[in-house]
């Protein structure tokens, strides 16, 4: 257990006033607070700072848990896509091949040309993919907004959540919270919010391989007898899409753990980024210090107000750093 006490106010005042004082862009009368309402907000920063770790450890630690789980939104956007290719394959009729033979005048035209169409329908049909993958990441970044916007000052931003909260927080976040040295915040918020799961880059190389027999000229194509007709080339597009269907079904459902995955590191980077990094945590206090709305009011109390709201303020997160002392050790024995 940490022994360490709770720091006094004069303490704080005289560790924090010199940094909170160097905040760039805020007006000299804001920047230079008087020493009781640096030291209530540094007594709500304790608590908050707390709050914040802990709840994204947490969170790091639910999705450390899960990421070999199936994620549940792409297994249903498979199972809704590969319905939709069996039912719409795009695959022409025997009439249909008949009369395109009257305009192409060979059977290995026309059977290449709708080899093509149809692969070309069938990957369209995939491309819905994109779906369940960028509802997977969205709930990524729903919960971290969630948490942000519940523990932090930050929620008063803006009135959006999830992916465009993180957006806005990435936009908003000055370039330099520490005068002189880039926001290492600014660029976790950003990485975050410009972070995509989608079809092509995840899942396209790796199915097509699959689709080779609906590709003319391939190794795995179907060939035509040297007497084809209308009814061989709608049967070899029709066995051959089935196959496509088939291969494409087995390879995705070995790909339904791997949001989980990515969803873990993700949520590993923005933690390490956030609240591991070096002296991050002074970033985290100059930009919360900017947002808080109370303090005018605060300084127009009478000093006696003052000096009280101060006290239950250390009283309180004498208290919270207590119970949260115990709730470690209560953590890692359950761990």
């Amino acid at each position: 257990m940490n022994t360490n006490t709770t720091p006094n106010i004069t303490d704080i005042m005289g560790q924090h006033l010199p940094l909170i004082g160097k905040i760039s862009n805020k007006a000299p009368e804001q920047a230079k607070s008087d020493p009781p309402s640096i030291a209530l907000f540094e007594q709500n920063f304790i608590q908050l700072w707390q709050e914040l770790t802990h709840s994204f450890e947490k969170l790091l630690q639910e999705f450390r848990k899960k990421r070999q789980n199936v994620d549940t939104d792409l297994k249903k956007q498979v199972e809704v896509t590969l319905q939709v290719c069996r039912t719409y394959t795009g695959i022409p009729s025997i009439a249909e091949i008949e009369r395109r033979l009257e305009i192409e005048n060979s059977y290995e035209i026309v059977y290449e040309k709708y080899l093509n169409e149809v692969r070309t329908h069938f990957l369209q049909h995939l491309s819905s993919l994109d779906d369940g993958l960028k509802r997977s990441l969205e709930q990524v970044k729903s919960q971290i907004a969630e948490i942000l916007i519940t523990k932090t000052e930050l929620g008063k931003l803006t009135d959006s959540k999830g992916s465009e909260f993180i957006k806005i927080l990435a936009t908003e976040i000055p370039d330099q919270l520490i005068p002189g040295v880039p926001s290492k915040l600014k660029v976790a918020f950003q990485i975050l919010a410009e972070l995509e799961l989608n079809y092509r880059e995840f899942i396209l190389y790796r199915i097509r391989p699959h689709l080779d027999g609906l590709t003319p000229q391939q190794a795995q194509t179907l060939k035509l007898t040297i007497s084809p007709s209308a009814e061989q080339v709608f049967l070899n597009i029709k066995i051959a899409h089935a196959e496509s269907v088939r291969k494409c079904e087995k390879a995705l459902k070995q790909l339904l753990s791997e949001p989980s995955q990515v969803a873990f590191a993700i949520v590993e980077e923005f933690v390490d980024r956030t609240i591991r990094t070096a002296d991050v945590e002074n970033e985290w206090r100059i930009l919360l210090q900017q947002l808080q709305p109370g303090w005018d009011d605060f300084l127009d109390q009478p000093e006696q107000i003052q000096r009280e709201w101060i006290n239950s303020a250390q009283q309180t997160t004498d208290a919270n750093i207590a119970m949260s002392e115990v709730d470690a050790i209560f953590a890692l024995m359950d761990f």
